[in-house]
């Protein structure tokens, strides 16, 4: 259940979650991971991998999907769920811990990203991986620290 030391903002209108969405997406980092961003709401961020390709393989000299691949889609969702809680604030990610269950095997996973809690300087945002089965593979939580630098601006993709 989330819990909240600042109330969450309005809910997104699709206009503006599509928008975000295309900048985000369009973004080269982003593309060459080969991750496509959803913003569900500002209560759920989806990020899929579709199709897993060479480089997202070789965890553990193997075909599953490797660690740095798996870190950089936790980083990459959880900055954007703290984002979508303090939208016009600048924030990033402070601290980040991944749990590693199983080998994320297939074609295909999804990152999941929620906030757990709000504060005045940080965002809380819990992260599951789930692979093409809809296992979890791997979970993350992780800490946005958001700024207190007045007039910080929009996040730029």
């Amino acid at each position: 259940m989330t819990t909240s030391d600042v109330p969450l903002q309005d809910e997104l209108a699709a206009p503006l979650r599509e928008e975000l969405a295309a900048k985000w997406n369009a973004h080269p980092g982003i593309v060459h991971l080969g991750v496509r961003l959803t913003i569900v709401s500002r209560r759920e961020l989806r990020a899929v991998v579709d199709p897993v390709r060479d480089h997202h393989r070789g965890g553990m000299g193997t075909p599953a999907v490797n660690g740095p691949t798996i870190a950089a889609v936790f980083d990459l969702v959880t900055g954007l769920t703290g984002y979508l809680q303090v939208m016009g604030t600048r924030a990033g990610v402070a601290q980040l811990g991944i749990r590693y269950m199983r080998p994320v095997e297939g074609s295909r996973f999804e990152v999941i990203g929620r906030p757990l809690r709000t504060g005045r300087s940080l965002v809380f945002v819990g992260c599951e991986l789930l692979d093409e089965h809809g296992v979890v593979c791997a979970a993350a939580e992780g800490l946005v620290s958001i700024s207190q630098t007045e007039g910080a601006g929009e996040l730029a993709p």
